[in-house]
């Protein structure tokens, strides 16, 4: 479904998920909520301009736009501060970050996601009418679902396909079971999200599931940003504005744990 030229939220606001590559070689997930739950597109993207294309009718007005990205990278080396804790805190359950830091090529002058947000005008603090956040989805699905280990539907060796496969499907068949939730994801009658199940149950490669983890990814996203709106003391921000946060769902044993270290 693509976008109207200029979108008018009912409830005055849109939820918008970024699964960004860290460079410009790979695939980028986009997808959109209305304050209902209701999926408006998912997409995938690739350049900065397409990117942009898609996000700027949907950031015209108040918006969160969350980032499965770092946005703020200022270390030069090892892990951010933010990604130590949510493998502090996460890291049991196998959630742990990758390193971002400044002697990483993508990282050397300032994160994708930053330009983005700064092409947008969108402002990193959490009260601003447009602003923009780091997320990271498997924490967040581990704390959606009461999940004992992260979902292992992204590629990595040892993984094979039926695994992946069904792993993915597990996840497609979570996501689907929030509509019943708060605040719901409403996800079955939207015609994207159908062929990215049907995509999934007739995927015969590895290659084919990859193409989908993107939009998906996606969606979480655009859900921890609606989940956090609706649910602000059931979220933390971990880290710092200087050096980088990221904002988790938490329980209120996480939630606990991260306040009283």
């Amino acid at each position: 479904m693509p976008a109207p030229e200029h979108p008018v939220a009912p409830g005055g606001e849109y939820f918008v998920g970024v699964d960004l590559a860290w460079g410009q070689r790979g695939t980028t997930g986009l997808a959109v909520l209305d304050h209902t739950g209701s999926l408006l597109d998912v997409t995938t993207r690739q350049t900065d301009e397409d990117i942009l294309a898609w996000l700027r009718p949907w950031t015209a007005g108040p918006c969160f736009v969350a980032f499965d990205a770092p946005i703020i990278v200022v270390n030069p080396s090892g892990h951010r501060s933010c990604e130590r804790l949510v493998s502090r805190h996460f890291g049991r359950f196998g959630a742990s970050c990758h390193a971002a830091n400044t002697a990483n090529p993508s990282f050397t002058n300032g994160s994708r996601a930053l330009r983005l947000a700064d092409a947008l005008a969108l402002d990193l603090a959490p009260t601003s009418p447009r602003r923009a956040a780091e997320v990271y989805p498997h924490p967040a699905l581990v704390t959606f679902f009461d999940l004992p280990k992260i979902l292992t539907y992204k590629h990595k060796p040892g993984r094979d396909f039926n695994h992946l496969q069904s792993e993915l499907l597990r996840l497609i068949t979570l996501l689907d079971s929030l509509a019943d939730a708060s605040p719901p994801l409403l996800l079955k009658s939207d015609p994207d999200w159908q062929a990215i199940r049907s995509a999934a149950e007739l995927a015969t490669r590895k290659s084919h599931l990859k193409r989908l983890e993107d939009a998906i990814d996606s969606v979480v996203c655009a859900y921890i940003a609606l989940y956090s709106t609706t649910h602000p003391t059931r979220t933390r921000l971990l880290g710092s504005p200087t050096t980088g946060q990221i904002l988790v769902p938490v329980s209120p044993t996480q939630a606990n744990q991260i306040d009283h270290p």
